[in-house]
């Protein structure tokens, strides 16, 4: 479940530190006075109208937030993906806001603050979203994904293009994934002299990882013990460096070959970490504990790998496949 309220993910010390999550209008309501025997000058209803709209934008925001947090590292990078968003360009300057139209100005406050801090109390409440119902964020949604679509898919053509690869119209790719290292292979080339080359292009940087998560994003039902497998193997390796499928589970808890408890090196990776804002270490800590508790019940062995496939044709780009498998 996303955290709701304030709270300084980037540590920015123009405002306040707190050690968890402020959530304004759970405060509101714990201080409504409506049946009170004493007076009080100011009486703010939780439950009006704007009130409830304001929530209910601020619960699907909060999801946009997280989304925004998972892959933005340091604020810059909060400011170019919002100003690319927004404005067109990276990062923004006070007068791209000043020229924006009302309403691009305060979607774009509101997710700026809601990214860096959690809230976005004192907002711009000329943010049309604020009054959207349902089927208007169902709606958004679906512009939103055709949008990624068309983009990433350009992107793809670009790559094989640029280096030589032409496909035919009536040729189409199917692309599967290792979900722990973040590779990819292709079939259904006809020119099969062509495959390395493109095996190499789609595993050059971060492409091949960047497609990975494009594709489990739009999966549709996905089995959550595979992704719980996925999630857990990179965190590991993120923080410790070692392969979870290599270590000894015994009485609950993975240990390394020379007999080291995985999670006394989880704790010095997270402390380590100059990414993770210092008092959200802890959670960090839990976060990754739990995780390999869920694995430890099933066995790393035991649990389904996360095998996923996407197609790719000239003509349509990327295009979601029937045939998404697990297997042990």
């Amino acid at each position: 479940m996303v955290q709701m309220g304030y709270y300084n993910y980037y540590n920015s010390e123009q405002h306040l530190t707190v050690a968890r999550p402020q959530d304004r209008y759970k405060q509101m309501i714990a201080t409504y006075k409506a049946n009170s025997d004493s007076l009080h000058s100011v009486n703010e209803d939780p439950y009006s109208e704007k009130n409830l709209a304001v929530r209910a934008f601020e619960k699907k925001l909060a999801v946009i937030a997280e989304d925004n947090r998972s892959k933005c590292a340091t604020v810059h990078d909060v400011y170019e993906l919002l100003g690319n968003k927004y404005f067109g360009k990276d990062g923004t300057t006070y007068m791209d806001r000043l020229n924006a139209d009302e309403e691009t100005r305060a979607m774009y406050d509101n997710e700026l603050n809601a990214t860096l801090y959690g809230t976005y109390h004192n907002s711009n409440l000329k943010d049309p979203r604020i009054k959207w119902k349902a089927e208007d964020w169902e709606s958004q949604e679906l512009k939103d994904k055709a949008s990624n679509q068309k983009i990433i898919s350009n992107q793809m053509n670009n790559l094989l293009t640029k280096n030589g690869i032409n496909l035919d119209s009536d040729e189409t790719l199917l692309i599967s994934f290792n979900p722990y290292e973040y590779s990819a292979t292709v079939q259904g080339l006809k020119n099969r002299n062509d495959l390395p080359k493109v095996n190499e292009l789609l595993n050059r940087g971060q492409n091949a990882k960047e497609l990975f998560y494009y594709t489990l994003q739009n999966s549709g039902s996905v089995n959550q013990d595979a992704i719980t497998k996925c999630k857990t193997y990179q965190n590991i390796k993120n923080l410790t460096g070692e392969d979870l499928s290599q270590l000894t589970l015994k009485d609950g808890n993975f240990y390394t070959e020379d007999g080291k408890n995985i999670l006394s090196l989880v704790k010095q990776g997270i402390e380590k970490d100059t990414l993770i804002p210092r008092d959200f270490k802890n959670v960090a800590y839990d976060y990754s504990k739990g995780l390999l508790e869920q694995v430890a019940q099933r066995g790393f062995n035991s649990m389904p790998d996360l095998d996923l496939t996407i197609g790719y044709s000239k003509d349509y780009g990327f295009f979601s496949t029937s045939n998404i498998m697990y297997v042990a």
